[in-house]
């Protein structure tokens, strides 16, 4: 059986107000009377899987769970936890980057409370149930903007995972309310200072199984755990030590559903996505949901409800070839390379299929590709890509690797300076500042920077060189960072990528004559995890990290 929508329109003094209301499969399930919701900021489906957790495996096996719910983008913490919240994407609710604030940002939401700012979940038991207990409490103090103080009973940051954890045990027990969200983010410190799959990232995903393990618990000491729904899931996944890009790793998330109202041992294949989780919890509590909402109730994981029929099913990922040499998370493989040849080693990680390739633009196919059979060499810049072919059919993503190759005699054509500037959140204003340090790099990239001499946090650096334009036309600028970045030609601003965001690339364009124009890029890291790199693409010029062979020191 399929939802049924039944929509109610109230016109009250020229204001149309549009709900959409649930007329689910026997009315609100039974039984909930309580619902928790634990939000882990960082912790991927790799973290459950290989961690020991024995709290969220014994929830995932009496309750209902998919380890392929999908963040939106970017797949940073602001954008996500809004989307948690507010059953809305990025372009509904208007939270972007992790710089959004309230009365500070550029997409205004498509509609808004009294306030000005999109209905969230807590907005719904407000209004509709004034008489429902509600709570948060939240390890970064960032969450604590996404949503109107007003709407809440509770309102608590925690500060840290233990205190924030204390926090909510003390609030369930003492009030047992009707709806509780919990934010825990030691996950995601773990991931940034010490890279997502390593130990440590692992041992704090096992240390978030127990404080889950205590809030649990303090649902059984208040008496309410017979009639309570908990839901956890994170904000996003990441790869080495940041997140915010368009992988996998990054975008994959847990969703689990257990407690009264949900079907043991249920594995949920339709799809989830963040803006699912505020519906659900509307759903489970019989509230209204706004028209401006874009996110769907997980409706087969309730008890009574009918599994639904799926037309269109997940597609079993076959990994894309890796391609060597690795030059790290958020760029192409390849990199720069100071010698007359280089080699290029490919793998094929799956045990099925073969590796094709192509050198130049084109996506591989079984027309225009070779079969990889062993080590090849480069003499020259170029671009590889390659995919898994099983039955003459592309069955992969396509690998990609740039290789920047260029004569041992070359200077480092890119001029840098680096700033420390205190609890930097944008790009400053550089001629207030003077370098710690200065010298030349190969690239415009952030690892001949930042490699121990110069600060890796709050931190700004100009990298500048000039761009030698063989062939006349339009031009694609592209800046990919952790955190924000702009970009220059001859003192016009083609790349605005500022702010405090996870990796995320912006473009610009702009039309140039043949020869040799002045490129700017400004860059910053506040903390955490950091990335840059910078592409571009024009007139027979495919997309690429701009080659050390085509940058000079001077005009």
């Amino acid at each position: 059986m399929f939802q049924k929508i039944k929509r109610i329109m109230i016109m009250t003094t020229g204001v149309l107000l549009l709900w959409s209301c649930s007329s689910k499969e026997g009315g609100t399930p039974s039984g909930i009377q309580h619902i928790v919701i634990i939000g882990v900021d960082g912790m991927s489906p790799n973290g459950i899987q290989k961690a020991h957790t024995p709290m969220l495996d014994s929830m995932i096996q009496n309750g209902a769970a998919t380890m392929h719910a999908r963040s939106v983008l970017p797949s940073s913490s602001s954008p996500n936890w809004a989307s948690m919240i507010m059953g809305a994407d990025t372009e509904q609710h208007g939270v972007t980057s992790n710089g959004w604030e309230k009365f500070d940002h550029q997409l205004p939401p498509v509609v808004a409370t009294k306030n000005g700012t999109f209905p969230t979940i807590f907005t719904l038991f407000h209004d509709q149930q004034p008489e429902a207990h509600v709570g948060t409490i939240y390890d970064w103090d960032g969450f604590g903007r996404l949503f109107e103080k007003e709407d809440v009973d509770f309102d608590i940051d925690g500060d840290h995972e233990d205190n924030t954890t204390q926090e909510a045990v003390n609030y369930i027990k003492e009030h047992t309310p009707k709806f509780t969200f919990v934010h825990l983010d030691h996950v995601d410190h773990a991931g940034h200072a010490l890279g997502h799959g390593s130990p440590e990232y692992y041992k704090s995903v096992e240390k978030a199984d127990s404080l889950i393990a205590e809030i649990v618990n303090a649902t059984k000491d208040a008496g309410m755990f017979e009639k309570t729904m908990f839901i956890v899931s994170a904000d996003h996944g990441g790869i080495g030590f940041g997140h915010g890009g368009e992988s996998l790793a990054e975008m994959e998330i847990p969703f689990i559903l257990y407690g009264a109202g949900i079907k043991e041992g249920y594995l949920i294949e339709e799809t989830v996505y963040q803006y699912d989780n505020a519906p659900t919890v509307a759903y489970a509590m019989g509230l209204k949901t706004p028209q401006a909402w874009i996110g769907r109730p997980v409706k087969g994981a309730f008890i009574g409800n009918e599994k639904p029929i799926l037309t269109y099913k997940r597609k079993e990922q076959i990994t894309q070839p890796k391609i060597h040499p690795d030059a790290g998370y958020f760029e192409p493989a390849g990199g720069i390379f100071k010698a007359d040849s280089v080699a290029v080693v490919m793998q094929n990680p799956n045990n099925v299929g073969e590796i094709r390739y192509t050198i130049g633009n084109s996506v591989p196919s079984v027309e225009n590709s070779k079969i990889y059979r062993d080590t090849f060499f480069l003499k020259q810049t170029e671009i590889v890509k390659a995919g898994i072919f099983q039955d003459n059919q592309l069955v992969s993503t396509v690998a990609e690797a740039n290789f920047r190759i260029v004569p041992i005699t070359k200077e480092d054509p890119v001029q840098f300076w680096a700033f420390y500037v205190k609890g930097i959140e944008k790009l400053p204003d550089f001629q207030t500042l003077e370098p710690i340090m200065e010298g030349y790099a190969s690239e415009f990239s952030h690892k001949q920077v930042l490699t121990g001499k110069a600060p890796t946090e709050q931190v700004a650096v100009v990298l500048e060189s000039y761009l030698d334009i063989q062939e006349a036309g339009n031009y694609s600028f592209f800046t990919n960072s952790d955190d924000g970045s702009k970009l220059y030609v001859n003192g016009t601003q083609v790349v605005d990528n500022d702010g405090d965001h996870g990796v995320m690339e912006r473009s610009g364009s702009m039309d140039l004559p043949k020869g040799k124009h002045l490129v700017r890029v400004a860059y910053f890291n506040g903390g955490g995890g950091f990335h840059l790199d910078v592409k571009y693409k024009g007139p027979n010029t495919p997309k690429q990290i701009i080659p050390a062979n085509h940058l000079y020191r001077n005009k």
